[in-house]
């Protein structure tokens, strides 16, 4: 383990992590057994038809179901999201939010994935008839499409939400990171502050949006917490995720998953329907169905994903290390980052494997050491 890790962190890392686990496994759990039930017991069937008798016109039957099975759903896992989001974070020290303050944002989560989910479910249920042999197709260009508008939108429209942001004031820090971003070869459009403060004491940075929308985003505490030095090397990979366009690419993978993803529903959906005694994928009673599939789709394509995403934040590892030529405080950076936010440096490889997004911390700064030599 490396010196600047703390021994006794990282065991509390583990039980944090292992908290977490329990309550997404039992999430997850409770979810597949709701599916699971409103199918087996003609619950879905049952409120399709009562919808359509009273409503009719099928656009409307649409908004009605997702309506409410959406709401039943939410309510269903609020006591998890609860737990993980409030009461887990605030036994580790982790949040700052009063209950009427977590509530609020879940609130807003839930009207804006509302929204959001109901536009993808109208034109699910819309497109299927329509085309009958190509839809997953049409669904996958849609899904691809609506993706890169939310990821425009989102800095300027949804980030708003949740968080305050306004131009950084260090004048000092703003000078070096638009000299980095010279040196990078980056017109960057603004780097912003975002009050994390007002909800985690956890630090973070991060590219948001794109074309006109995209800015780095830095958390208010990574700004209070971190050194000038260690901020830079934040801002360094994300200027590197900015000049070789790694968002783009990822957005490039994510589509072509998306349809394979699609293509391979659409092949086996007559024979994972029949077992329900469904006709096709157009029916909206099926939809649970629908929403299982695509889990054990995205649950096996997991690995894929996250094997992407890795491949993109080591080249940006990469070239911050080149373009700061900082390698200590890199190191310091991602060592910070474990002992504060209780992140593991050195997790099981098969869990790295399956989800982790960026390499490990540990490998994170075993790579920095090598790039900086003896």
């Amino acid at each position: 383990m490396h010196p600047l890790i703390d021994r006794e962190k990282q065991i509390v890392a583990k039980r944090y992590h292992k908290d977490n686990r329990f309550v997404n496994v039992a999430s997850f759990v409770v979810a597949a057994i709701f599916l699971a039930g409103v199918l087996l017991f003609d619950i879905s069937e049952g409120l399709v038809n009562s919808l359509s008798g009273v409503i009719g016109a099928r656009s409307l039957v649409i908004a009605a179901y997702f309506s409410i099975f959406y709401a039943a759903f939410s309510i269903l896992t609020l006591p998890f999201t609860y737990v993980e989001g409030y009461v887990i974070e605030h036994k580790y020290g982790f949040s700052t939010q009063n209950r009427r303050q977590w509530f609020v944002d879940w609130v807003k989560s839930f009207l804006v994935t509302y929204v959001i989910g109901l536009v993808v479910f109208e034109i699910i249920y819309l497109v299927i008839p329509a085309a009958p042999a190509l839809w997953w197709l049409w669904l996958s260009l849609i899904m691809i499409g609506f993706s890169v508008i939310l990821a425009n939108i989102f800095p300027v429209v949804i980030l708003p939400l949740f968080y305050k942001s306004s131009p950084i004031e260090d004048g000092g820090l703003k000078k070096e990171i638009f000299e980095l971003a010279a040196r990078a070869g980056v017109g960057i459009k603004g780097v912003y502050s975002i009050d994390l403060s007002a909800k985690t004491t956890k630090a973070n940075a991060a590219v948001a949006g794109l074309g006109g929308t995209k800015r780095i985003l830095l958390g208010d505490t990574l700004l209070s917490k971190y050194q000038a030095a260690e901020v830079l090397s934040a801002v360094a990979h994300e200027m590197i995720h900015y000049r070789e366009r790694y968002v783009w690419w990822l957005i490039l993978w994510q589509s072509l998953i998306t349809i394979f993803m699609f293509y391979v529903f659409f092949r086996i959906q007559p024979f994972v329907y029949a077992w329900f005694d469904f006709n096709n994928a157009a029916e909206i009673a099926a939809f649970p169905l629908f929403a299982l599939t695509f889990g054990v789709l995205s649950y096996a394509l997991g690995p894929l994903t996250s094997a992407i995403s890795r491949h993109y934040e080591r080249r940006a590892d990469r070239g911050a290390l080149g373009l700061t030529g900082n390698a200590g405080a890199f190191i310091r950076l991602i060592a910070q980052f474990c002992n504060e936010q209780l992140v593991i440096a050195y997790p099981n490889p098969v869990i790295e494997w399956y989800k982790y997004s960026h390499p490990s911390p540990g490998k994170r700064i075993a790579f920095a050491e090598k790039w900086q030599g003896p």
